[in-house]
């Protein structure tokens, strides 16, 4: 986490530019940096339908959102090549456990040799990064607002949602056709079902069997690609066994009310989850240090003009 002197800092350096942002613009801080864009402040509801089909068990209740700051959110999830750049410049020691693996038709669980640069299938470097926990995505966030004065974070698991929806409601940003999907996101479809038999896959292809390079699928309404499937992406939230106080101004749900700060919540689903995950209601939890094939990070930045 951020130091609070380096908070006070970065804020600072961020008044100190005085750019009136305006929502649906686009904008990198360094030439390497992340693209990021600006979403409308507004209200939302959130949290799955009544009806919705594969509703799970943790999925909140409808509640309404206010987000009433300048939130900017990563356009893509941050890819190999960014997340090469803060490893070969920062020093960060991961901890080399292996990465959760997916084999056909079943988990193979940790697998010693898979690692970000090495995830066990093909990537080239505009793949999102894979095999990274919640502390590595928090680390690389805490060095890229040293590297640029400004306060980047990971999302809270509302706003991620919010920018997810982009205005809608019902399971999925592209509207009610479960065919559709493959033109917007990268899940778990025809050739995901060959892998696995019983997948409760999409009626449609996506061309990948694993990841896609971001960016390779039509985005929402607000220019967010890959909001929903691709890979997991980890939010800053901490698991709450009961959702009953969850905020509702955008702010991240961490140790307060009984959060177990040492499991957080990845939203949006992946390349291999299908109808029952691949929802913006849909929330999962792990542990911080978990790495998987499955699971990778984009991240947001509060504006202040």
């Amino acid at each position: 986490m951020l130091k609070h002197s380096l908070i006070i800092a970065a804020s600072l350096a961020f008044v100190s530019v005085g750019h009136a942002y305006e929502a649906g613009e686009t904008f990198k801080d360094c030439e390497t940096c992340p693209d990021m864009t600006i979403v409308p402040s507004g209200k939302a509801m959130i949290g799955a339908e009544p009806y919705e089909a594969n509703r799970k068990r943790g999925d909140d209740d409808l509640r309404e959102l206010t987000i009433a700051y300048k939130l900017a959110i990563g356009k893509t999830e941050i890819t190999r090549a960014q997340y090469r750049e803060f490893m070969e410049q920062a020093g960060h020691v991961m901890v080399e456990n292996g990465c959760n693996t997916w084999g056909r038709n079943r988990i193979l669980g940790y697998v010693k040799e898979h690692r970000w640069d090495q995830p066990g299938y093909p990537q080239s470097e505009k793949h999102p990064v894979v095999c990274v926990s919640y502390d590595d995505a928090a680390a690389y966030a805490e060095w890229l607002s040293e590297k640029t004065g400004k306060p980047y974070r990971l999302p809270s698991s509302s706003e991620f949602e919010y920018a997810t929806r982009a205005g809608t409601r019902g399971p999925w940003f592209w509207g009610s056709a479960n065919k559709d999907a493959c033109k917007y996101a990268n899940v778990g479809d025809a050739i995901i079902r060959r892998n696995w038999e019983h997948a409760p896959v999409f009626h449609c292809e996506d061309k990948y069997e694993y990841t896609a390079p971001v960016g390779s699928f039509e985005p929402n309404s607000w220019g967010l690609h890959d909001m929903l499937g691709n890979v997991w992406e980890w939010t800053e939230d901490c698991l709450h066994r009961d959702n009953e106080n969850v905020p509702l101004d955008g702010s991240a749900w961490t140790d307060e009310d009984g959060g177990e700060c040492s499991r957080r919540i990845p939203r949006g689903g992946s390349w291999v989850s299908g109808t029952d995950w691949v929802r913006a209601a849909a929330r999962s939890y792990d542990l911080a240090e978990y790495h998987s094939q499955l699971l990778g990070f984009r991240v947001a930045l509060t504006l202040t003009d």
